[in-house]
C-alpha cells in the first residue's frame, strides 16, 4: 500500500471520473433574466472552498449577484485536496501544456455550468466566465472559443493559454466584454501577459477594461468589488 501511494505521489496524479465538477455556489435571492451570474475557477493548486473563501476574506460579493465556484479535476497531491486544470512544464523557456487535460476540463466545466443552471432553475441571462491564474487561462480559452456564450469574462493574473482557438468571423465577438487584472510585480506571470492579452483583445474587438494593480501574483484584495464594478459599467 504505501509503494502504491509513494508512486501516485511521485509520478502522477488522477482525474475525477464524474462528468461534472465539484463547486460551491451562492445563488441570489433575485432569480431574475438580469441576475448576473459569475463562474469562477481557482489557480493552480487551489480548490473551490478556498478560492470562495480567499475572495470572501476581502469583500463578498453583493447579494444580487450568483456565484458559482468551480473546482478543478485533476489532483496533484492524493489525500489533500491540491487541484489544477492541466498540467505543463517549462522546458527551454517555453510552456508545455497538457493540452488532453485542458480539453478534458474544458468539456467538464461547460457541462457543469449547464447542469448547475439547469438543477436550480437559474433565470439569468447574463453568463460571466472567470478566473485567477490558470484558472484565468481557461477562462481565456472557453471565452475565446465560445463567444456567444458569455456576456463577459475575467482574467486574474493570468496569459494567453499556450493553444487557443479564434472564430473566424471577428464580428462572433462584438457582443462579449472582458476584465484583465494583473499585479505589477508578478514573478510567476510577468505583466508582459497581461499586455500580450490585451492586445489581442483589441484586435478581436472585444470592449476589454485593463487594470495593473500594486501587487504580485496573489488574487488583489478588492477583486469582487473590481468584477461587480466592471458587471455594472458595462
Amino acid at each position: 500500500m504505501k509503494k502504491t501511494l509513494f508512486i501516485v505521489l511521485l509520478f502522477g496524479f488522477w482525474s475525477c471520473k464524474k462528468e461534472v465538477l465539484n463547486y460551491e455556489i451562492n445563488l441570489s435571492d433575485e432569480n431574475l433574466f438580469n441576475t448576473p451570474l459569475i463562474v469562477l475557477m481557482h489557480g493552480y493548486g487551489g480548490n473551490a472552498y478556498n478560492f470562495k473563501k480567499e475572495i470572501g476574506e476581502n469583500g463578498e460579493f453583493d447579494s444580487q449577484f450568483s456565484i458559482i465556484y468551480l473546482e478543478a479535476p485533476f489532483k496533484i497531491i492524493p489525500l489533500m485536496n491540491k487541484k489544477i486544470w492541466y498540467d505543463f512544464e517549462i522546458s527551454n523557456g517555453d510552456t508545455i501544456s497538457n493540452q488532453e487535460q485542458i480539453n478534458i476540463s474544458t468539456d467538464k466545466i461547460l457541462k457543469t455550468i449547464k447542469r448547475i443552471i439547469k438543477e436550480n432553475d437559474i433565470k439569468s441571462k447574463y453568463l460571466y466566465l472567470g478566473g485567477h491564474s490558470q484558472g484565468g487561462i481557461m477562462a481565456y480559452k472557453i471565452a475565446l472559443g465560445n463567444p456567444a456564450l458569455f456576456e463577459g469574462f475575467i482574467a486574474s493574473s493570468a496569459r494567453l493559454p499556450v493553444k487557443y482557438s479564434i472564430k473566424d468571423e471577428l464580428t462572433e465577438y462584438q457582443n462579449i466584454k472582458a476584465l484583465i487584472i494583473h499585479g505589477k510585480n508578478d514573478n510567476v506571470l510577468d505583466v508582459k501577459f497581461a499586455r500580450a492579452g490585451k492586445n489581442l483583445l483589441d484586435k478581436l474587438g472585444i470592449q476589454t477594461q485593463y487594470l495593473v494593480k500594486d501587487n504580485g501574483h496573489s488574487l488583489v484584495p478588492d477583486f469582487a468589488m473590481l468584477i461587480q464594478n466592471w458587471i455594472e459599467d458595462i
